[in-house]
């Protein structure tokens, strides 16, 4: 049976398409028992919580997510279009520290990785495309948690992130190009940060525009229509933490990803409000 990696809610809501691509963190069960990886690596090496954080099937038009982690199917790169970076394919080979993410003699060859982008990246992506071409959406948002600190191999290795990034450019062949007016980021960024302005858990800038830019496939495919789209990067600091996260048991307080949840939800309503 063909499983669908995503669901979606086509309420009369906002006219808002929210994108969650890597909040999955599960194996695909073609894969399972060949991966090299424990529960902790595979929650670390996903968008972990945004899943639940961004969950608002209820007040939106739509919502695509999945529930496949990102290093054995990455929905936000292209399949088409070389690896930016050694072993960050569709299809990982390591992780961002560095381990592998198969078993020795178990990397998935060429027709099991084409499997699972057909079973797995093709429906998420058609999806989105046939919720676009409704013409109902006014709005896409690219929602993703992420990593307090950049990881080898990000633009920003090593350096501590904002509590909360907008972004709304992309580089592509033709250089920079905006998927949405800077006004109109700057406006959503302004509204996340007065719900999240006495958040000090960084170093950083804790509200940022375009900083860091990251390499999306998702924003450079549906950002460059007539639609407006936005990229939402919440720092992880703010509950993969020793206060909010227990190891022992791979969990984050619930409490504090309501309320989050409820946070991100009432910026991004006053947000739309001013501005659709």
């Amino acid at each position: 049976m063909l499983i669908i990696p995503g669901a979606v809610t086509t309420m009369k809501r906002l006219p808002v398409l929210i994108i969650v691509p890597h909040g999955g963190s599960q194996v695909p069960e073609e894969l399972s028992g060949y991966e090299a990886l424990g529960g902790f690596d595979l929650l670390y090496e996903s968008d972990a919580c945004a899943n639940a954080i961004f969950s608002f099937r209820d007040e939106v038009l739509a919502l695509v997510d999945t529930y496949v982690s990102r290093l054995f199917v990455d929905m936000d790169r292209s399949y088409r279009e070389p690896s930016p970076a050694p072993g960050d394919w569709v299809m990982k080979s390591s992780t961002s520290q560095g381990k592998p993410v198969f078993g020795e003699k178990t990397c998935p060859d060429e027709i099991a990785v084409a499997a699972m982008v057909k079973r797995y990246y093709m429906p998420f992506h058609d999806t989105v495309r046939k919720i676009i071409a409704t013409g109902e959406v006014q709005l896409i948002l690219d929602c993703h948690t992420m990593m307090a600190v950049g990881p080898v191999g990000a633009p920003d290795e090593g350096r501590p992130r904002p509590l909360i990034s907008v972004q709304s450019s992309v580089v592509t062949k033709k250089g920079e190009e905006e998927t949405a007016p800077g006004a109109l980021a700057l406006d959503l960024l302004e509204s996340l940060g007065r719900e999240f302005q006495d958040e000090d858990t960084t170093v950083a800038r804790r509200f940022a525009h375009n900083e860091p830019v990251f390499r999306g496939h998702c924003l450079a495919a549906y950002g460059l229509s007539d639609v407006p789209m936005l990229r939402i990067s919440l720092s992880r600091a703010l509950f993969f933490n020793d206060r909010y996260f227990s190891y022992e048991y791979l969990k984050v307080d619930p409490l504090r990803i309501e309320g989050i949840r409820g946070r991100i939800w009432k910026a991004i309503s006053r947000f739309y409000w001013r501005n659709f």
